[in-house]
C-alpha cells in the first residue's frame, strides 16, 4: 500500500462520529418540525404587525457638482491682469467638497432649517407650518414607543423633581443654536443623521439625500439643504474679498476727497497767480502741482485695487450647479413589509432550532440542578 492511498483510521472515525452527529441535529429537529412551523408562522405574523406598525417614509437626493477653479476664473483673473491687477491666490482657503457632510451636520447649519415652511397633506386637509413645529407635532411612530420609553420617562420625571427648575425662553426667535433646550437638541441630532452627504473624491460630485415621513415635506428640505449650503460656502469664501473690497472703498472716498482738494488748490492759485513772474510763485505752483499729482497717484492705486477686490469677490463665488434636482418621491422607501416578514420568520426559525438543538438540554440541567442541589 502506497504512502497517498494510506487512511489513518483515527480520522475515519472521526469523520464517522461528526457525520453521525449532524443526522442526530437533523433527526431531533425533524421530530419537531410542528414546533418550528409554529414559531415560523409567529414569527410572520409578529412581521407582518411590525411592517404595518411602522411609519412609512420617503426618500429625495439632489446630485451637485461643485465648481472647480477654472474657465470662469481665469477669465476675471485675464481681465484682471489687463488692469495691473494680480488674483492669484485669493481662493487658497475656500471651503472645499469634502467638508460639506461636516457643515450640514452641524447644530448651527441645522437650525437655520427650524424656520423653512413646509406643507404637507394629513386627513384631506393641507397643513402649513415650520420644519421645527413638523418635528415637534406632526411626527408618527410604532405603537410600541410609548410603551418602551415609559420607564425612561417615568425616570426622568423623577429625577427633574429633585432638580430646580430651569427657565428656558418661551415664544419664536429666543432660541440659541449652541444652548438649544432637549427637545431641539433631539430634533437637531435626529436631522444630522437623516440628512446624508457623501462626495465622490474623484469626481466631487456631491449627492444630499434625506428620509422623512411625508413626501413634500423631505423634497422641501432637501432643497432648502442645498439652498443654504450654497449660501453657506459663498459667504464663507467670499467675505473677506467683500471686507476688503469695504475697507478700500472707504479708503479710495479718503483719497478721492484728498486729490480733489489738491486739485482745487492749485487751480485757486494758478487763477490768483497768472502773471506773476516770482520765484517764490513758480516755486509754490511746482509745490502744489506735485501734490496734486502724489494725490492722483494715490488715488489712481486705491481705486485700481479696490476694482481688484470686487473682481476678487465676483471671482471667489461658488457656482454649484444641480445635475439631478430633488423629486417629488411617490413611492415609500420603507418599510418593506415583504422584508420584514422573510427576516422575522427566518428569526424566528433559527430561534426555535436553537432551543431544539441546545435550549431544552441547558434547561433540563438548569431545572435538575434548582430541584436538586
Amino acid at each position: 500500500m502506497t504512502e497517498n492511498n494510506y487512511r489513518n483510521p483515527d480520522n475515519f472515525q472521526y469523520e464517522e462520529e461528526e457525520s453521525i452527529d449532524i443526522m442526530e441535529y437533523i433527526l431531533k429537529l425533524w421530530k419537531k418540525r410542528k414546533m418550528i412551523i409554529i414559531w415560523c408562522v409567529v414569527g410572520a405574523i409578529i412581521g407582518l404587525i411590525a411592517g404595518f406598525s411602522i411609519p412609512k417614509t420617503y426618500s429625495a437626493s439632489v446630485t451637485l457638482a461643485p465648481e472647480v477653479e477654472g474657465k470662469s476664473g481665469s477669465n476675471l483673473s485675464s481681465l484682471a491682469s489687463m488692469a495691473g491687477i494680480n488674483l492669484s491666490n485669493n481662493s487658497l482657503d475656500a471651503i472645499t467638497a469634502e467638508m460639506y457632510p461636516e457643515i450640514v451636520a452641524s447644530t448651527p447649519f441645522i437650525y437655520e432649517l427650524f424656520d423653512l415652511p413646509v406643507q404637507f397633506t394629513r386627513k384631506d386637509s393641507v397643513i402649513n407650518t415650520t420644519l421645527l413645529d413638523y418635528m415637534k407635532e406632526y411626527q408618527r411612530s410604532p405603537w410600541w414607543t410609548p410603551i418602551i420609553s415609559a420607564p425612561m420617562k417615568a425616570l426622568g420625571w423623577c429625577l427633574s423633581l429633585l432638580q430646580p427648575e430651569e427657565e428656558e425662553g418661551s415664544g419664536e426667535g429666543t432660541l440659541n443654536p449652541y444652548n438649544l433646550p432637549e427637545k431641539e437638541r433631539k430634533i437637531v441630532k435626529a436631522l444630522s443623521e437623516a440628512i446624508m452627504v457623501t462626495v465622490d473624491k474623484k469626481t466631487l460630485k456631491t449627492n444630499i439625500s434625506l428620509e422623512m415621513q411625508d413626501p413634500l415635506v423631505v423634497t422641501d428640505v432637501v432643497n432648502a439643504v442645498v439652498k443654504n449650503l450654497s449660501e453657506y460656502v459663498s459667504e464663507y469664501r467670499t467675505s473677506k474679498a467683500r471686507q476688503d473690497a469695504e475697507n478700500l472703498l472707504e479708503i479710495c472716498e479718503q483719497r478721492k476727497a484728498e486729490y480733489y482738494a489738491a486739485q482745487q488748490a492749485y487751480a485757486t492759485y494758478m487763477d490768483a497767480n497768472k502773471n506773476v513772474a516770482l520765484q517764490s510763485a513758480l516755486a509754490e505752483r511746482e509745490r502744489l502741482q506735485q501734490e496734486m499729482n502724489l494725490a492722483y497717484q494715490v488715488y489712481s492705486q486705491v481705486a485700481s485695487n479696490l476694482e481688484g477686490a470686487r473682481i476678487a469677490e465676483q471671482q471667489a463665488k461658488p457656482v454649484v450647479t444641480v445635475i439631478k434636482p430633488a423629486e417629488v418621491p411617490y413611492k415609500k422607501t420603507a418599510p418593506s413589509k415583504a422584508k420584514m416578514l422573510v427576516i422575522f420568520t427566518f428569526l424566528a426559525g433559527c430561534i426555535a432550532a436553537a432551543w431544539i438543538l441546545f435550549g431544552e438540554e441547558y434547561w433540563a440541567k438548569l431545572k435538575d440542578a434548582l430541584q436538586n442541589p
